[in-house]
């Protein structure tokens, strides 16, 4: 979040640069759609579905007008809006109870939501049902702050693990919550992530890692060096992926089979790999880099696992570049259509591509500015965590994105933009799409004004 941020750089020219290790595994109506797949990723908010609502847990960075302690805003995103006139969407707030302890993340299903934050210690368990907080946790004083180019500090992501399980990124790797305990049940020692993707139908975090030096805290995580490629050379920028299903879990670093401009051995997925997303009906991973200016591709389904040597690695690969401008550090999947939608952070800049084409080396990056917010100012996307989320409509059944806007009042607007549509547009210039050309797939709803 913008409040966080700093110390940020960016190559403008965007590309990228797709990495297939291996090959690809391949509603609508009256009625509610089953509980809607997560977009594998994790970010600033969660979206769930319970009694018949679609609820984005969208966490406030200011008191709002009225309270004395922070809150999450309850925004109806499955209501049918008014496209770019804008909609009340808000059901209400979740009172955190705090006035010094802000959320800045949200994950959760219809059982649970959770919060963490990056500048607090403090974490919060909600009932979905009610918007209550039910319990809290405090991460004890051994719990530091990690650091990255655009943000990092005590948690930076949350996702949701079967058997009422969280999985939170701490600044020494990551924790395992019991939300029914609500205490830490397991714990992973790797290199710190800005942003993690995370499988539950195989219990595996997609962790990037890069700045690994600039954690704080008692003790230090794994510096960057210890991770090697195969010729035992450091891997200073990389990808771990971690398997939480074995006791201890098994970090895998990524080996990239064969070093081709723009990436080397040192950095396998390219400088400052930002998040993280997966497709969890293939096992197409995403991973943005952000210096690089592009995104890799890649099929962890079909790469090789080497227990022993702790190494995860493609059989086959394939490049291509693909010229795109803008940003798109942030990325969720939609695991039924196989989109993935990126956000680039603190800019106007969203973007989609068809991993079915991707993953054969075939796919285009379709990238799109944001219109200008109904109250007719320009656009924002969140800073750190990235604030993008995907899941399936509630409305017809269909992938749909979120991004939320930090400019003027911040967190006040939340856009839902229809994925398929947007995957499906034909700009007048081939790969950009205006941003009259993308409104009709883009819904804005009004987080600040009651339904």
């Amino acid at each position: 979040m913008t409040m966080i941020g700093s110390g940020y750089g960016y190559a403008m020219g965007l590309g990228l640069l797709f990495l297939i290790a291996g090959g690809c595994g391949g509603g609508g109506g009256t009625e509610p759609p089953p509980p809607p797949p997560h977009g594998g990723g994790t970010g600033a908010f969660g979206v769930v579905t319970v009694n018949g609502l679609q609820k984005l847990y969208l966490p406030l960075p200011d008191i709002p007008a009225g309270k004395t302690t922070y809150q999450l805003a309850v925004v109806d995103v499955g209501i049918a809006g008014a496209g770019t006139m804008g909609a009340p969407a808000r059901l209400g707030y979740v009172d955190l109870g705090s006035a010094t302890d802000v959320a800045t993340a949200t994950g959760g299903d219809s059982t649970v939501v959770v919060a963490a934050s990056t500048s607090s210690n403090k974490i919060w368990f909600i009932d979905p049902a009610t918007d209550k907080v039910t319990a809290t946790l405090t991460l004890d004083a051994s719990y530091g702050i990690s650091d990255f180019s655009g943000g990092g500090g005590f948690v930076t992501g949350i996702a949701m693990d079967s058997g009422h399980r969280a999985v939170l990124s701490v600044w020494n790797g990551f924790v395992v919550v019991d939300t029914g305990t609500h205490k830490i049940v397991d714990s992973v020692l790797a290199a710190p992530v800005e942003n993690f993707g995370f499988d539950a139908t195989t219990s595996r975090i997609i962790a990037p890692f890069y700045d690994c030096s600039f954690s704080d805290g008692t003790g230090t995580p794994p510096p960057c060096d210890s991770y090697v490629d195969s010729t035992g050379a450091s891997i200073s920028e990389g990808l771990n992926i971690i398997d939480l299903k074995d006791s201890p879990p098994t970090v895998y670093t990524y080996q990239f089979p064969t070093a081709v401009s723009p990436l080397e051995s040192a950095a396998p997925v390219g400088g400052e790999p930002d998040s993280a997303a997966i497709d969890t009906s293939t096992g197409i991973a995403v991973v943005p880099s952000e210096s690089g200016g592009f995104a890799n591709v890649i099929d962890l389904a079909h790469a090789t696992f080497d227990k022993a040597a702790k190494t995860a690695t493609g059989t086959a690969t394939t490049h291509h570049t693909v010229d795109a401008s803008g940003r798109s550090e942030g990325v969720s999947i939609d695991p039924v259509e196989h989109i993935a939608f990126f956000e680039g952070e603190a800019s106007s800049d969203i973007g989609v591509i068809d991993l079915t084409k991707a993953s054969t080396g075939m796919g285009t990056y379709l990238h799109a500015d944001m219109p200008d917010k109904p109250n007719g100012g320009g656009w924002e996307n969140m800073f750190d965590p990235h604030g993008i989320a995907v899941t399936t409509g509630i409305l017809d059944g269909h992938p749909v994105g979120f991004v939320v806007d930090v400019s003027d009042i911040p967190n006040a607007w939340v856009a839902r933009i229809d994925l398929s549509r947007f995957l499906a547009l034909t700009p007048s210039t081939p790969g950009f799409a205006t941003s009259a050309e993308i409104a009709p797939a883009v819904t804005f709803l009004d987080a600040t004004t009651a339904k």
